[in-house]
């Protein structure tokens, strides 16, 4: 028999029907009491079963990414989207890392945590960008990856970073086509084709309105002073 639980995630009411227990445990921070949700979602056999095919996750951990997947589908009707990513706050901005899996995104934000006071993380994997007021924020989520780690909390972003290894430390800004190559590449792209044409439109807001930038590092106290005196620095011009 299924179950409901209401979260507020993004500022968005969310009405959510599940079948494992994990769901409601792993939103606990996200939990909120509404009337009328901006989202539903309920849990699908067959999108578990789609699923599995698609990560290899059964059960619990099957049904907790697609109901994500759902959310994900609907976001940008909110001008909203899911990016792969880690955002971390300091001074109450928002700076995302963004690499592919495996490439030490985790690594670096434990890095500006470490040595650099004041600094939060909103979310280690998938947080969501929403767009308004003509600014870009990011919020945090449930989905968080295997570590965990999130806020239920939002900043304004003010900067995007491409993670690379490299021996030497090296950061520069990319002009509109990079950016544009980086982000595509880590925002969700609904199956819906009205949805996807809404994710098109913010991936150029997203472009416009936040400098993106390339590290080039290793993994080194340096690395993170390279991330941090350029990104940092830029949001305050």
């Amino acid at each position: 028999m299924c179950k409901h639980r209401k979260v507020k995630i993004a500022e968005l009411n969310i009405d959510i029907e599940y079948k494992y227990d994990i769901i409601a445990n792993l939103c606990r921070d996200y939990y909120a009491d509404f009337s009328v949700p901006d989202i539903k979602v309920a849990y699908s056999e067959s999108g578990c079963k789609q699923e599995e095919k698609i990560s290899g996750h059964k059960g619990a951990p099957a049904e907790f990414a697609n109901i994500y997947r759902q959310i994900a589908e609907k976001l940008p009707g909110f001008s909203c989207a899911v990016m792969h990513g880690a955002v971390v706050s300091y001074r109450q901005n928002g700076y995302m890392f963004i690499a592919k899996s495996g490439t030490g995104k985790t690594t670096h934000i434990n890095l500006w945590k470490q040595y650099f006071d004041g600094v939060e993380i909103i979310n280690g994997d998938k947080p969501i960008l929403r767009i308004k007021d003509n600014s870009v924020y990011a919020y945090g989520t449930p989905w968080a990856g295997k570590e965990m780690l999130q806020l239920n909390t939002f900043a304004p972003l003010k900067g995007i970073c491409l993670i690379k290894r490299a021996e030497k430390n090296s950061i520069k800004r990319l002009n509109s086509s990079e950016a544009l190559t980086a982000i595509i590449k880590q925002i969700y792209m609904p199956e819906n084709a009205k949805m996807l044409d809404l994710t098109i439109k913010m991936i150029g807001d997203i472009i416009r309105l936040v400098p993106v930038f390339e590290l080039s590092c290793n993994i080194s106290r340096e690395a993170a002073e390279c991330s941090f005196n350029e990104m940092t620095d830029m949001s305050r011009t």
